[in-house]
């Protein structure tokens, strides 16, 4: 199985942290958090293709072509148009069956990466927040199934967001990107505009943490120190 990992963002919101790193490579306890989602890779993974962007030499560098004996390919979106289109760019690289598609710039946990890539695809993983409002939503039926996704929205009518986290298949390049007012394509909306076609299952996260501002940083800090004596135990 494959595994696309986003890595192009510029981190806007993280400056002065990403005036001279993209947002992956930001320094966690003195890794980057892109290292931590590579290390954190199901079994099954046996190539990771990089979408980079923003300065994109400092990632292939640092990481060169393998990370713990998996191969590493990278893509360049060299224009920001959104998760849809970065899907597109990586799309000539990607093989028959499921993949694993994910951010590298948020911390997530292993496990719930682990019980996604055991299922079979299309799948949503997605977590309850007590701030549902500042990201997109999963809407559920009573099946466990996923009947829609939400932009944000200022009263969102579920708690359960979307973590940018999808065991996919190459089906998803049959159904029409969604283009936001900003130009971006937005792949959340493509997915759900798929459910609307065939039966997505969403399961829930144990864990995660979303970076997006330097104080999130600082809880990541105390955050994978945590994660990693679990993992040991």
């Amino acid at each position: 199985m494959q595994a696309v990992i986003l890595a192009a963002g510029e981190g806007r919101r993280l400056r002065p942290l990403t005036s001279d790193l993209p947002k992956p490579m930001i320094r966690v306890k003195g890794k980057p958090i892109l290292e931590y989602t590579l290390e954190i890779l199901p079994k099954v993974i046996e190539e990771v293709i990089i979408v980079v962007g923003y300065q994109k030499e400092k990632i292939i560098k640092y990481f060169g072509d393998s990370f713990n004996g998996i191969p590493i390919k990278y893509v360049e979106q060299a224009t920001p148009l959104g998760t849809a289109h970065a899907l597109d760019v990586a799309r000539p690289k990607i093989k028959d069956g499921d993949f694993l598609f994910m951010s590298g710039d948020d911390l997530y946990r292993q496990d719930d990466l682990d019980a996604l890539v055991k299922l079979e695809s299309p799948v949503v993983l997605a977590k309850e927040s007590s701030q549902p409002e500042k990201f997109g939503v999963c809407l559920v039926d009573h099946d466990g199934y996923l009947a829609g996704i939400l932009e944000k929205r200022l009263d969102p009518p579920s708690h359960l967001v979307n973590i940018g986290v999808y065991l996919l298949n190459k089906e998803i390049f049959d159904i029409p990107r969604v283009q936001l007012p900003n130009g971006e394509f937005n792949l959340a909306l493509q997915i759900g505009d798929w459910a609307l076609k065939r039966k997505i299952k969403v399961i829930r996260a144990k864990f995660w943490h979303p970076i997006g501002y330097p104080e999130d940083v600082e809880v990541a800090d105390s955050l994978v120190t945590i994660l990693a004596k679990e993992r040991v135990n």
